[in-house]
């Protein structure tokens, strides 16, 4: 049977990153050449077996096995519940990659109310009480976890949200049973995949979504006592702004915050200063946006600190990022001249690092495009672009991009820009 191809280039990508090749995986996992071969070049469907064997060979815990469940699609019904198959997914628990259905609203449940939701949720937690809430465990839930960090560079979000929604429930049921000195940890882990479904969320264009994880990492970061997520948090709440409604001040008044939590890292506060220069851009304030951006670039001139170092965005800030920091506001200003040459040629380091990433930057770039007068190269930049985002499903490359449209009306009458403005909407 036919494979996808999309998943075959993850798998490829997880391989080279991890420096083997092909002939040695094949070894490892006990299969002929040509199935790894034809399942990486998406002719092939992947297995649910050679999914076990490639997490367990690129040590991503259940990351496989879940993509593989996704791309494979779900019936309409699940035979055992009787429920909807939209509200059933698959979870696999850690030891032995046993598979067992969950029930999302009884999940979802669960994790806002702290206690058993149901049929399904309750036969999951009698199953974890067979697994032992140890420094394994906690591993191959890490590692899972930057597993999906890494595919949700270049994946649409749904491929993504239910095996990390899974994992969240697995840490919740073990933080439980936790001795004292492993349940802060695993706190910490649940708190940093409820922020990163957050932003998951956002990505897939699901505002309510995004703010009831947003909430959930607050709370169980507060729990574990991991100030460093409570105050990014509030820079996570002044970017959904920014994303869904655009309102340049509001963002400023969310991340304000964190510029007076004594606690806050000098990395952290540079993040907020960052989208608080952002959102007085968006506000035309370029007076501000400048002060505010030059005490970011002060801040995060300073060395990370441990908490930072685990938190997204917050470990690669490089002269890339801070470039696109800093033409990211020129752009939101009305500037273009002099942001292309600064934005265009950072697109393909971009590329490497997250195509997620660099499909918002292109976004921006169409924006600079346009301001600078150039309708023909903004059309073209913003065409490219729409097409990534059906790739990937970015919610906010959508919200950049749609910036551009007051600027391309200017030229209303060309048929290129009819055709942007038509595919956006």
């Amino acid at each position: 049977m036919p494979g996808d191809a999309t998943l075959g280039a993850v798998l490829r990508e997880l391989r080279e990153a991890r420096g083997l090749t092909m002939t040695t995986v094949a070894c490892q996992a006990r299969c002929v050449l040509s199935l790894l071969s034809c399942v990486e070049s998406g002719k092939r469907t992947l297995q649910p077996w050679l999914a076990q064997e490639l997490d367990r060979i690129y040590a991503t815990g259940s990351v496989v096995a879940s993509l593989a469940r996704a791309s494979g699609g779900t019936s309409e019904e699940n035979p055992a519940s009787g429920m909807p198959a939209r509200d059933v997914f698959v979870v696999v628990l850690p030891q032995g990659g046993v598979a067992m259905p969950l029930s999302r609203r009884e999940t979802l449940t669960a994790l806002s109310c702290g206690m058993v939701a149901g049929g399904l949720h309750g036969e999951f937690q009698r199953a974890l009480d067979g697994i032992q809430p140890t420094g394994d465990v906690l591993q191959y839930l890490h590692d899972a976890f930057h597993g999906f960090k890494e595919t949700a560079r270049v994946l649409p979000p749904c491929q993504l949200i239910d095996g990390m929604t899974g994992n969240v429930a697995i840490l919740d049921g073990l933080r439980r049973r936790a001795s004292d000195g492993y349940r802060n940890r695993y706190g910490r882990l649940q708190a940093h995949y409820a922020e990163s479904l957050s932003w998951l969320s956002e990505e897939a264009g699901d505002l309510p979504s995004a703010m009831w994880w947003l909430d959930r990492a607050s709370n169980w970061a507060q729990a574990a006592g991991w100030t460093s997520m409570t105050a990014f948090t509030f820079m996570r709440r002044s970017m959904i702004v920014m994303s869904f409604s655009g309102d340049g001040l509001q963002a400023v008044d969310q991340a304000r915050p964190v510029l007076e939590m004594p606690q806050a890292s000098p990395r952290m506060k540079g993040m907020a200063a960052k989208q608080v220069a952002a959102g007085y851009a968006l506000a035309s304030n370029r007076d501000e946006s400048r002060r505010a951006l030059d005490a970011a670039m002060d801040w995060l001139a300073q060395p990370v600190r441990e908490d930072d170092a685990v938190l997204s965005q917050l470990h690669v800030v490089n002269d890339d990022l801070l470039a696109v920091y800093q033409t990211t506001c020129d752009v939101y200003l009305g500037y273009g001249a002099r942001v292309v040459p600064m934005l265009e040629p950072r697109l393909e380091s971009l590329a490497g690092s997250s195509f997620r990433r660099a499909t918002i930057t292109r976004a921006k770039l169409a924006r600079a495009y346009a301001n600078a007068g150039q309708p023909e190269d903004a059309c073209r930049v913003a065409w490219e672009t729409l097409d990534a985002i059906e790739r990937i499903d970015s919610q906010s490359a959508c919200s950049e991009l749609r910036r551009t449209v007051p600027v391309l009306s200017r030229w209303h009458g060309r048929s290129d820009v009819q055709e942007v403005v038509r595919r956006l909407g």
